[in-house]
């Protein structure tokens, strides 16, 4: 329930067109070369063993392997790929980068993960004040990117998104790891609901 309410907030970003217009660089544009999106499944990690996590990597027209691109990584992933939905992340890329109003950067767009069933390991990933999600990521996500595609090694060229737990854990693995992330969008973040956090000590809320 708590994933689908989550997702539910994150279509509903932008859904009100009387509040909320789409720029031009959420739009596609004539003579804007698009980049491409492939889907990969990892399903043999060690460190949320018994799991199974789907991700998608996006890929400018402008990127070449001579020269590494910066790399930015989005928690629910799936909610950021539709060019019809509210966030249209890939669109976004492909205006910004051609305007040159941003560097060659490619994206990594990764599900909550599952055991059983779709989105239920999303408290076990996001809710959390440790590390083991940014290792996740820095030892088993990035790695089979960077297999195939050249990634800057360096801070400066990381970033990381997120909204409601997903920006929770985005700042989380940021604040654990800033010597790989420098750059942190997290949108509405649930830090009311972080595992082991106590706002008060005397009343425990």
């Amino acid at each position: 329930m708590r994933a689908l309410l989550t997702l539910s907030i994150l279509f509903s970003i932008a859904a009100d067109a009387e509040e909320y217009t789409l720029s031009v660089d959420s739009l596609l544009q004539e003579g804007v070369p698009q980049g491409s999106v492939e889907k990969h499944t990892w399903d043999t990690s060690s460190i949320y063993p018994g799991t199974t996590t789907d991700y998608w990597v996006y890929v400018p027209a402008q990127y070449t392997k001579e020269k590494p691109a910066c790399v930015m990584v989005f928690q629910d992933g799936q909610a950021y790929l539709s060019t019809e939905g509210p966030l249209r992340a890939p669109t976004v890329f492909d205006n910004l980068i051609h305007k040159e109003e941003m560097p060659v950067t490619i994206g990594i767009f990764v599900s909550s993960g599952m055991r059983e069933r779709p989105g239920d390991q999303r408290e076990v990933r996001y809710v959390t004040i440790g590390d083991t999600y940014a290792r996740f990521l820095l030892e088993e996500i990035i790695p089979e990117v960077e297999k195939d595609y050249n990634l800057v090694d360096d801070a400066l060229g990381r970033a990381i998104a997120g909204a409601s737990d997903g920006g929770l854990v985005s700042f989380t693995v940021a604040w654990h790891r800033p010597d790989e992330f420098s750059k942190v969008i997290s949108h509405m973040a649930a830090t009311l609901v972080i595992r082991g956090y106590v706002a008060d000590p005397d009343t425990q809320t």
